[in-house]
């Protein structure tokens, strides 16, 4: 009974330190994020297979995925059984957003793409192969936001259509929305740099949030994140791919 008490304290142990790390890494408090999360690996990979099951998906989720992409190299795995070993090399994957309740997968020049949608609006587009198929919601081939988003990225690629008016529900910390509302507002055909945004935004020393920002952006190409490149002029962080990033701003007009 001890031993059980204590195996259940390390359970519970590991998700509050999960959880603070979270609450650290959305507040963009970085270096509190990686030593809370450092403990919280830790704890992590003293539970047993079976005790990791105890721990909530969305937990899991952003201690072995999410938070891998910016704090650690492989850390989250160590000893894990055959499918979770899966999972890790997976883990770059971005996984669908909690609240969309129906999505679709289209076909494009870029390759497949995947649209979803929430009760609002338009709450994710991934490119086909970035996207983690087991959090998909259900496929709905009537549901009229799915049905606009399809016909207007239609006219994009169609070079008959610049500017989208679907209706967003992307859901992200009041800075990444923010960042967010920068992206949309990078005119068809042009760029800007990390900096330009920060300074945008009146926060000059911001770059590399707006970075992870950038990164984290749910909705791509509708909310333009292919338009933000490097102060020299390089093309870097992209989660599509950088070929991909470099076909959207040549489809564009732009001379790479």
């Amino acid at each position: 009974m001890v031993e059980m008490r204590k195996r259940a304290d390390l359970i519970q142990e590991t998700c509050q330190l999960i959880r603070e790390a979270r609450k650290r890494w959305e507040a963009h408090e970085n270096a509190a994020c990686r030593r809370v999360r450092e403990r919280a690996v830790e704890a992590y990979e003293e539970l047993l297979d079976f005790e990791r099951e105890e721990i909530p998906d969305n937990l899991r989720v952003w201690l072995r995925y999410r938070s891998e992409k910016y704090f650690g190299k492989g850390r989250v795995g160590n000893g894990m059984s055959s499918r979770a070993k899966k999972g890790a090399k997976e883990k770059k994957k971005s996984h669908a957003p909690e609240h969309s309740v129906a999505y679709r997968e289209m076909s494009s020049p870029l390759g497949n793409l995947v649209i979803l949608t929430s009760k609002k609006g338009l709450s994710g587009l991934y490119f086909g192969h970035r996207i983690e198929r087991a959090t998909l919601p259900k496929e709905n081939q009537r549901d009229q936001i799915l049905n606009q988003a399809e016909e207007e990225l239609a006219e994009y690629f169609a070079k008959e259509r610049e500017v989208f008016s679907l209706p967003l529900d992307a859901r992200g910390s009041a800075f990444q929305r923010e960042v967010w509302r920068q992206l949309s507002a990078i005119p068809f055909g042009q760029t800007r740099g990390y900096g330009e945004l920060a300074e945008r935004m009146n926060n000059p020393k911001a770059v590399r949030a707006v970075g992870l920002a950038n990164g984290a952006n749910p909705i791509s190409i509708i909310v333009p994140c292919h338009r933000v490149i490097g102060k020299d002029g390089s093309l870097i962080g992209f989660g599509g791919g950088l070929d991909i990033k470099e076909k959207l701003l040549r489809h564009e007009g732009l001379l790479l």
